[in-house]
């Protein structure tokens, strides 16, 4: 009775762990992109662009003098904007180095609703507008 009951385990378990989950999907091509991003009407000096596709990680640029260029994944991607200043140091920080905190309105970061729609032969001539308030 045992080694029936084993066995019949043994099956149960090998029929849940074996083609029964779906396939993971395939990631979109990464297509090259470049662009400007302005603030507040001026090129941006600095910060990041981040381009996220839907159940994929997302892509971080830099962006420097109000440019930016890489590679990120083709297809409708959500677009965020991160400029940084140094904040307070945090309490629990012995060494007391300021932090570093988002210098832009939440609308153009974690609630960005900015959108790229990029190709797989890449966008050349993306620009993006946003500003401090």
């Amino acid at each position: 009775m045992r080694l029936l009951l084993a066995f019949i385990c043994t099956g149960f378990v090998a029929a849940l762990t074996s083609g029964c989950t779906p396939a993971v999907p395939k990631a979109p091509p990464l297509a090259k992109v470049k662009g400007t991003v302005k603030l507040d009407g001026n090129p941006m000096k600095n910060g990041e662009i981040e381009f996220e596709a839907v159940a994929q990680p997302a892509k971080f640029l830099k962006i420097e003098d109000g440019a930016f260029t890489g590679e990120v994944f083709a297809g409708m991607n959500t677009v965020r904007f991160h400029m940084y200043k140094e904040g307070p140091p945090a309490s629990t920080d012995p060494e007391k180095k300021p932090q570093k905190m988002e210098a832009l309105p939440p609308q153009y970061n974690i609630k960005s609703g900015i959108t790229a729609d990029v190709p797989e032969a890449g966008a050349s001539d993306l620009k993006f507008d946003v500003t401090s308030k």
